[in-house]
Parts: structure tokens; C-alpha cells; sequence
């Protein structure tokens, strides 16, 4: 015969009135306290089970710190300890712990109490450091007046004609070739007013001037700086041999020569030896540059892009105008390495230049390369040291430590 439901609920309330009377004597259930304590037991174990999974997940989520083998902490009040030995010593920064250990540390945070557990060092390191966030990739420029920029992109311009207090310059590439202030004329180049220190970032070559004196040649190549026309071509006499001159060249030549030119042969110029005049003036017809911001950098004069700027950068300052008190310096978040011609350095996001002493020191500060840069363009940021290991580990007397009762390492008294 199948059990049904009515008797199952019967089996059930028998149950619960033996389990009353064995527990308390009392089978007659007028009230049930077996239910409330069981419901009590019930939420108490789910309670502790909700406390004991929220310690878990806090334990996981904000773990306690531990010193352990960590070479470079900081405590709860932002003081950084690099460990030397068994000490720790407090420390002005993470480029001056990076240089200390020699190595990339990365720091870990802890507590002052689990530092009073280790002896305490001197305090070390250098005062002024760079932040160790890598900025991106950019190009450095020097601008009208007086101002370094890191630039995403730049327009490069190869030819231009600048006109300084120091004199009249020709511009190819990087470098400067002084000129005759008639020259631009001849050349049919607009000149372009700038400073003498804009244009002490070009690199200075010998000065365009014509041939002069005598060729000890035969005439009518015997008197040097005589341009001779050979059909279309024209060539110049030189010291030691003649030179072939078209383009730029040969317009600056026969508009400067004091001498009328001469027609001779073929023949004739074959037989002489070759020479150079008039270097650094372009043989073949080029763009003059007219360039709205006057900024120079690795590969001569260009101008940034993809700036937002204030309108006085890039533009020279007339000598009635006030002197310029904006910004120095114009780069992204972040700092950068490079090498010049002088050797390593690290540029600060705020325009500070930091001298590296050597090369496996950029690694060490955890920077995986450096760029080339300029050193005619850096050189105008201010100065904040070097960055070397000799320096970061100079006792620091002057930097406040945190109050804990560690004992002094030895030797450190």
C-alpha cells in the first residue's frame, strides 16, 4: 500500500512531540522552542559564514603588507626606505633608490610598525630628482624666445636665409654659412629676422665668400672669382683649378663677381683641375623657407605640429617689446631619456635637465632606451645635477624621517 501525504505529515508531527517530550518533558506542543533555536543556530552559522567569506575577500583585495625580502617600501606616511644589509634607510625618492640598489625596484607599500622591526640607516639620496614615468617618444626644438618644446610631430624646412644682429646667414640643413647682406637678393631668398641665439643652433661652417687674387692658371683663368660661360654653362676660377657653378650658386656668382665674365671653350675647361667654391650656397633651385614659427632642432629649421602653444612662442621679440615670462618649456606628462653629444641625460615633464653619469645607469632607473636630442637645444634648460650612484647614496641630513623606536644600524650613530 503507497504512503500518502496525510500520513507523512502525521509521521512528522509524532516525531516532533517525542522530540518534546525527550528535550523538555512536555509532549503537548503548546509552543515550539526546538524551531526558534534551530532558526537561531541556522542564522548564526550563516552570519559566520558571511563574516569569514568578507575577511577572505579583504585579505585578498588589501592584503597586510610584508617587508619580506622587498628592497624599496614606503610607510603610511609616504616616506620611502631602501634596504641595505639588514637596515633600512630612508630615502629622498625612487631615482635615488633605483641608483642605490642598482636595479628597477618597484616599491611596496608597509607599515611603520613592521619597519620598527629592522634597525634604521642614515637618511640618503639626492634632493632634486626626476619623476620615472616614461613620456612618449617626441622631437626637441629651441624657439623664438628662448623656450624648448618636445614636439609630436615637426615640418622640417632644408633652405632659408636668416638675418641676425651677428650678421646675414644661409641656412642648409644643420648648418649656417655666413653670407653678404646682398646676397639674399642675388639668391632671390627672403630673409627671416631672428636672434643671435636662434642662430647659434645651426652649426657654423667657413663663410661664402668669392675666390680672390690670382689662380697661377693661364689667362683667362689666371684671376680668381671671373665666372666663365662656356654656351649655357658657367664655371668660376679658382686657387689650384676651375668650378662648375648652376643654380643658386651660379646666380650668387655672377651677381658678386666684380670681374666681367668670359666666354672660353670646352676644351679649354676640360683641361683644369676641379675645385669647390662658394660651399653651403645650393647648386640645384630650392624652396625658401618662410617659416610661421621660428624653431630649430635635430634636423634644422622646422616648425611643431600638433601643438597647442601661446601665441608669443615661435615669434621674435621685438627690443621694445617687454621680456618674455611664459613658459620655458612645453612637453607631454613624463619624463625622457636621452643622449646628446655630451653624453646620457633624463628631461623632467617641467623642463629640468639631469645629467647621467652612465649608460647601464638609464637602465637601472627603468627606462628600456633613450633618444638622440640636440645638445645646442637642451643646453638652455637649467641644470639639476647628476643623476649617479655616488650622489644617491650622500647621507641626506636635512630629510624628516618617520617617528618609529628602531634602533640605529651600526655604525650609522
Amino acid at each position: 500500500m503507497r504512503t500518502t501525504g496525510i500520513q507523512v505529515s502525521g509521521y512528522g508531527f509524532l516525531l516532533r512531540r517525542l522530540e518534546l517530550a525527550l528535550v523538555i518533558g512536555d509532549p503537548r506542543m503548546a509552543h515550539d522552542p526546538l524551531r526558534s533555536q534551530r532558526r537561531a543556530i541556522f542564522v548564526g552559522v550563516l552570519a559566520s559564514l558571511l563574516i569569514a567569506g568578507g575577511a577572505v575577500m579583504l585579505g585578498l583585495l588589501r592584503p597586510q603588507p610584508s617587508i619580506g625580502e622587498t628592497p624599496l617600501v614606503v610607510d603610511e606616511s609616504g616616506t620611502l626606505h631602501v634596504r641595505l644589509e639588514d637596515a633600512f634607510h630612508p630615502i629622498t625618492n625612487v631615482a635615488s633608490a633605483r641608483l642605490v640598489l642598482r636595479q628597477p625596484a618597484e616599491v611596496q607599500k608597509t607599515t611603520s610598525e613592521q619597519l620598527a622591526q629592522f634597525p634604521i640607516g642614515d637618511s640618503m639620496g639626492i634632493a632634486i630628482a626626476p619623476g620615472l614615468v616614461h613620456a612618449p617618444k617626441r622631437e626637441f626644438l629651441f624657439c623664438e624666445p628662448g623656450v624648448v618644446l618636445a614636439s609630436p610631430e615637426v615640418r622640417w624646412h632644408e633652405h632659408a636665409v636668416l638675418e641676425s644682429p651677428s650678421g646675414t646667414w644661409l641656412v642648409a640643413g644643420q648648418e649656417r654659412f655666413k653670407i653678404d647682406a646682398t646676397s639674399p637678393l642675388a639668391l632671390g631668398a627672403p630673409t627671416i629676422p631672428v636672434s643671435d641665439g636662434f642662430a647659434g643652433q645651426f652649426v657654423r661652417k667657413a663663410d661664402v665668400t668669392l675666390p680672390k687674387g690670382k689662380t697661377m692658371m693661364p689667362a683667362p683663368f689666371d684671376v680668381a672669382g671671373r665666372v666663365l660661360l662656356v654656351g649655357d654653362r658657367a664655371f668660376m676660377a679658382s686657387q689650384g683649378g676651375i668650378a662648375e657653378i648652376t643654380g643658386p650658386r651660379r646666380e650668387l656668382a655672377e651677381a658678386l663677381s666684380t670681374h666681367p665674365p668670359i666666354y672660353v671653350s670646352l676644351q679649354e675647361v676640360v683641361e683644369k683641375p676641379r675645385v669647390e667654391v662658394l660651399e653651403g650656397v645650393p647648386q640645384h633651385d630650392v624652396q625658401w623657407a618662410e617659416p610661421e614659427m621660428l624653431c630649430a632642432g635635430s634636423k634644422g629649421l622646422g616648425e611643431p605640429q600638433g601643438m597647442q602653444l601661446p601665441n608669443e612662442v615661435g615669434k621674435l621679440r621685438q627690443p621694445q617689446a617687454p621680456a618674455y615670462d611664459g613658459e620655458h618649456f612645453f612637453g607631454p606628462r613624463g619624463t625622457s631619456a636621452v643622449v646628446t653629444e655630451r653624453g646620457f641625460a633624463l628631461v623632467s615633464e617641467n623642463g629640468l635637465y639631469f645629467s647621467i653619469g652612465r649608460e647601464e645607469d638609464i637602465e637601472v632607473l627603468g627606462f628600456p632606451g633613450v633618444q638622440s636630442a640636440p645638445w645646442r637645444v637642451l643646453s638652455v634648460l637649467p641644470n639639476a645635477g647628476l643623476l649617479s650612484e655616488d650622489n644617491a647614496r650622500a647621507i641626506n641630513v636635512t630629510m624628516p624621517t618617520t617617528n618609529t623606536n628602531r634602533d640605529k644600524a651600526p655604525g650609522t650613530e
